[in-house]
């Protein structure tokens, strides 16, 4: 059995180590092989050892031009340390070495698609639509429904049609149904929408290994934190009084919230807040607060969130502290004002509070039946059931009703709530109001509405950054007053209160 044989085996097994010694030697005898630079580099991503990952899989490019699987890996890679524009070159230069392979293809048009170049990820979109694979088929129609449900021809609807009739079981047809769902709403055929997002949806239920009710216990512990021992209280923010930690070089902003609220659109219209005396940016959806700083705290006191935060010591908190600093660093974003939206770090308030007294925090809210029905008619490509069922979803909604509502109490000093429909009706009052919480200078964004009746837009010039949500087509679009509403037909399947 060759070494190339035994690493391969050692692979399967998930021997990592004797994998990579069998690698090594390769490469000791043979500098310039390909594939040892490629096995090295599959090891570091399945490790998550992105700076290893680039390195080895640079190598394994160099000599393996033409076969795409290290050029996706590279620019996977290159992605995870946030060099989103060598990513970029790494799949362009990838499509002219291979310029039928479509796993390229559709890895390029996903890089266009978060660095806002619609254009061109719709040209590889068409092309990608004729894929003879149905998972890629799938992907295709999603995305261009996202971006004009027109772009979708007879010829590809009835085929979609066609594939979840006779497939109705298919991963695929996940896509696919989303796809229909769209199209049907776009339509005002709500029924028909509502058929094809309950089967989708239904779809991706049966993947869930949990309920919501595997979370009741977290959501009940929060709402234990007490007024009287909020780090609020115990340190404030002002101006006259110090920080109980080393100051950071920029202020944390944290967007929280549901799902779908808006807070890739906020993200984007802080941003555009910026300039050179204000620098502003965004590391989009990130987990730092739980991964760096919720498990590094749970694994050192022995006790899960939240009863962790009844066993900090200084010492824990900087170093829980440093640990997010030292994620947020890996974006090499040099700003002013630091913008982590991820929604879910509404569950992780007391923490950061405790952790950063600096922080501010933009509370995003939404109608309860309009947010709905966003999620459910959207693919999160993840199994998790209060996307995916709407009973699941009423209930992760009450829960996170009830924490917002008893931590709005103990941190509305530190806190702006603001709802996306006042963002969309009133963008330039909304974003003063955020300007003044943040300490900004308010820097009013262009009002063009023309007379077209429910328009009201906020123009901003070229590409504003990576977006790697949902919403990476829907937040660089102008902002429409029509986007707060739900139709009346939809309506009464999203009875949310």
């Amino acid at each position: 059995m060759t070494l190339l044989q035994q690493a391969a085996q050692h692979l399967q097994a998930k021997q990592y180590s004797s994998a990579s010694q069998c690698y090594r030697q390769l490469i000791q005898a043979q500098p310039q092989h390909g594939q040892a630079w490629y096995g090295l580099g599959y090891i570091a991503q399945c490790q998550q050892q992105w700076a290893d990952a680039v390195e080895y899989l640079q190598q394994a490019c160099q000599f393996l031009p033409k076969q795409p699987a290290p050029l996706l890996g590279l620019a996977n890679a290159f992605n995870q340390v946030f060099s989103e524009t060598d990513a970029l070159t790494v799949l362009e230069y990838g499509q002219q070495q291979c310029p039928t392979n479509e796993s390229i293809q559709y890895a390029l048009t996903q890089q266009y698609l978060i660095m806002g170049d619609i254009d061109a990820a719709t040209l590889l979109l068409q092309q990608l639509l004729t894929s003879t694979d149905d998972e890629r088929f799938g992907f295709a129609c999603l995305d261009a429904a996202k971006i004009n449900v027109e772009l979708l021809l007879p010829i590809h609807l009835q085929r979609a049609q066609r594939f979840v009739t006779e497939q109705p079981q298919h991963s695929a047809s996940i896509r696919l149904h989303y796809t229909l769902g769209m199209v049907a709403k776009h339509q005002h055929d709500y029924t028909n929408a509502m058929s094809h997002w309950d089967a989708a949806n239904a779809l991706q239920y049966a993947l869930c290994d949990f309920t919501v009710d595997d979370m009741a216990g977290l959501f009940d512990a929060l709402q234990t934190i007490d007024v009287d021992s909020s780090p609020l209280d115990n340190h404030t923010t002002s101006d006259d009084s110090p920080l109980p930690f080393s100051p950071l070089t920029f202020t944390p902003v944290f967007i929280v919230g549901l799902p779908r609220t808006g807070s890739s659109l906020l993200d984007k219209q802080v941003c555009d807040l910026s300039v050179s005396a204000q620098r502003i940016a965004s590391v989009g959806e990130v987990d730092y607060i739980a991964t760096q700083c919720a498990r590094m705290l749970e694994q050192l006191t022995g006790y899960t969130y939240p009863a962790c935060l009844e066993h900090l010591t200084d010492e824990l908190c900087h170093t829980a502290r440093q640990g997010y600093v030292d994620a947020i660093g890996q974006h090499r974003t040099d700003a002013d004002y630091i913008i982590d939206k991820l929604p879910a770090n509404f569950q992780s308030l007391p923490l950061i509070y405790r952790l950063f007294p600096e922080a501010k925090v933009l509370h995003l809210t939404r109608d309860l039946a309009a947010t709905a029905l966003s999620i459910y008619s959207n693919d999160f490509g993840a199994a998790e059931p209060y996307f995916c069922n709407l009973s699941q979803m009423q209930q992760y909604f009450s829960h996170y009703t009830a924490v917002m509502h008893h931590f709005t109490a103990i941190y509305s000093s530190n806190m702006h709530t603001l709802r996306y429909e006042d963002l969309v009706h009133d963008p330039q009052g909304q974003m003063t109001l955020v300007s003044d919480y943040l300490g900004l200078t308010a820097k009013a964004p262009n009002q063009l509405d023309d007379g077209n009746a429910g328009v009201s837009e906020i123009q901003t010039q070229g590409v504003n950054g990576v977006i790697k949500t949902l919403s990476s087509i829907q937040a660089r679009q102008p902002i429409y007053q029509s986007s707060a509403q739900i139709p009346e037909e939809l309506a009464s399947y999203f009875k949310f209160s």
